[in-house]
C-alpha cells in the first residue's frame, strides 16, 4: 500500500494502510489545515528537517492545553544528512484533527493530517509520516517536536521525538554504497557467500536460530548485513539518492556479487549509477554504469535479475 494514495478498490489509504471512505477525504484534508494561519506553498527547502506532500506554515510549535500526542514511536533513532523517507508514527488522544511536527532549530512546522480513530484503542488517533533530512544537518543529537492540534485550532501539548544524525557515510568493516544521479526508484542487491541475498525485500542477511537451537542475543540481528535504506521507492522525492549495505563486524569470508535494478526511471530517460565496496577502509571494487528505462521494463516483464556491477572477495 503506497503512503497517501487511491487502494485498488478506489478508496483512499493512509500512510499506514488505512481505509478512509472517500466522503471523509475532504473532512480530513480540511483538519489537515487546523490551526494554521499562515499556511505557505513554501517546499522548506531552507529547513533540516521536510515532510514532502505536507503543508508548512512559518513559526515556532507552542505548547496548549488541547489535545495531546499519547505515544510516539521511532523505528530507527539513527539518521543522516541528505537521505530521507524516515518513520515516525505514533497515537494521540482523540479529537486530534493533525500533527504539527518540526526539528529543534527550524522556523516553521508541518502538518499531518490523522488518522482514523483505532477499533482497539477508540480514545486515540493514528499518525504517521515520513521525514527527510537536509544535507547540511550538522552531526550529533537531534530533536523533532511535535504537538496535537483539534479542528478548532486549539494545540495540545509539546511531546519530543529524540534522533541522533550519523555520518552521510555509514561506518562499519564492510561497507558497499551504491548512489544514482536521478530521482529514481534504483536497488541495490548483495549476494553474500553463505547464499543471503541482501535487498529492500530482505534487509537483513542474519539468520535467528532455528527451533530447539540456542536463543541468540538481543542485539544478535545487528551482525549480519544490514541494507539501511530503499532509496527512492515509489519514485518519492529525497535529498540524496543512495543505499548502504553494511557489515558493522567482521563479513564472513568468500564471494561477494554485487548487483543493480533500476525498479522504476520514475520519467527520467536515464540513471547514471556509482558503486564502491570498502573492507576495512580499503576499495575492493568499484564500478559505473546506465540504467535506461528499458532496464526496468525488462525486469518488470521477464522477472530478469538485475544487473551484475562488481564482485570481489573478502579473504
Amino acid at each position: 500500500m503506497r503512503a497517501g494514495g487511491r487502494d485498488r478498490d478506489g478508496g483512499w489509504a493512509g500512510e499506514g494502510g488505512r481505509r478512509i471512505a472517500a466522503p471523509l477525504l475532504l473532512l480530513i484534508l480540511l483538519q489537515s489545515v487546523a490551526g494554521c494561519d499562515g499556511v505557505t506553498a513554501d517546499p522548506g527547502l531552507n529547513l533540516g528537517l521536510r515532510v514532502p506532500g505536507r503543508q508548512l506554515v512559518p513559526g515556532a510549535l507552542r505548547s496548549g492545553d488541547g489535545p495531546a500526542i499519547t505515544a510516539v514511536e521511532i523505528r530507527d533513532p539513527l539518521v543522516r544528512p541528505g537521505q530521507g523517507r524516515y518513520p515516525l508514527s505514533g497515537r494521540a488522544a482523540h479529537g486530534a484533527a493533525a500533527i504539527h511536527v518540526a526539528r529543534a532549530g527550524d522556523d516553521a512546522w508541518w502538518v499531518v493530517p490523522t488518522g482514523l480513530p483505532d477499533p482497539a484503542s477508540p480514545d486515540e488517533v493514528d499518525f504517521a509520516l515520513r521525514f527527510d533530512l537536509a544535507p547540511d544537518v550538522p552531526e550529533g543529537p537531534m530533536v523533532v517536536t511535535l504537538r496535537a492540534v483539534d479542528a478548532d485550532g486549539r494545540p495540545g501539548p509539546l511531546r519530543e521525538a529524540r534522533f541522533t544524525v550519523g555520518p552521510a557515510e555509514p561506518e562499519g568493516a564492510l561497507v558497499i554504497s551504491l548512489s544514482w544521479d536521478a530521482a529514481a526508484d534504483v536497488d541495490l542487491y548483495v549476494l553474500d557467500p553463505q547464499g543471503h541475498l541482501l535487498s529492500h525485500a530482505d534487509p537483513n542477511t542474519y539468520t535467528p536460530p532455528r527451533p530447539g537451537e540456542p536463543p541468540a542475543a538481543p542485539d544478535a540481528w545487528r551482525g549480519g548485513g544490514i541494507l539501511d535504506r530503499d532509496a527512492g521507492a515509489d519514485c518519492a522525492p529525497e535529498g540524496r539518492l543512495a543505499e548502504h549495505a553494511v557489515w558493522a563486524d567482521p563479513p564472513p569470508a568468500g564471494d561477494y556479487v554485487v548487483s543493480v535494478d533500476l525498479a522504476s526511471p520514475c520519467g527520467h530517460d536515464r540513471v547514471a549509477w556509482r558503486l564502491t565496496a570498502r573492507l576495512d577502509g580499503a576499495i575492493v571494487a568499484q564500478a559505473a554504469g546506465v540504467l535506461y528505462p528499458d532496464d526496468a521494463r525488462r525486469t518488470t516483464a521477464s522477472g530478469a535479475t538485475p544487473l551484475r556491477a562488481a564482485s570481489f572477495r573478502v579473504p
